[in-house]
């Protein structure tokens, strides 16, 4: 091996090294995520002419997850019961669902930074219950009362008379 190659490849491993480094420093781990290795490696671009260090350096990486489903109906067994408590028992239904998600689906996809949640009314297709969550809020949650914990993470829904009424 002559000279030339040898710091050829030195570069080489240098800059590979480096590009780790940097996407370790933005994604806060030491084995970095596969998407934020496939964005690294996207934002390797040729070198432009005889200049060194040209590439894209991620300063940051957020991964959004938009997840929009449909409200489950209430229990079979209460389709008995008068409609305003139908109706109460599908609001709690409803937050209670979208309390317990929110937690499985970010401890499911580790690399998700941000998620938007849309829940629909299944019959009328209207939106409920909407909102953005970001996992270091889901981190920081206290444990209060329902409904106060899930706007506190971000989730807005309008309840008049303990009914969940459509929302924009």
């Amino acid at each position: 091996m002559n000279f030339r190659s040898y710091i050829k490849r030195t570069a080489k491993l240098f800059e590979n090294n480096k590009r780790k480094l940097q996407v370790q420093a933005t994604t806060g781990s030491t084995y970095p995520s596969r998407i934020a290795r496939r964005v690294a490696h996207a934002l390797a671009l040729k070198p432009r002419g005889a200049v060194r260090n040209d590439v894209l350096a991620i300063n940051s990486l957020v991964v959004a997850l938009r997840v929009e489903w449909f409200a489950r109906d209430i229990h079979p067994w209460d389709r008995d019961l008068p409609e305003d408590r139908k109706a109460e028992l599908f609001a709690q239904q409803c937050l209670e669902d979208v309390d317990a998600a929110i937690p499985c689906l970010f401890e499911q996809l580790p690399e998700i930074d941000l998620l938007e949640v849309e829940v629909l009314e299944r019959g009328s297709k209207s939106k409920v219950i909407a909102g953005l969550v970001r996992r270091a809020d889901l981190e920081a949650r206290v444990s209060s009362s329902l409904g106060m914990r899930l706007k506190t993470l971000g989730i807005n829904y309008r309840c008049a008379d303990l009914r969940l009424e459509p929302i924009p």
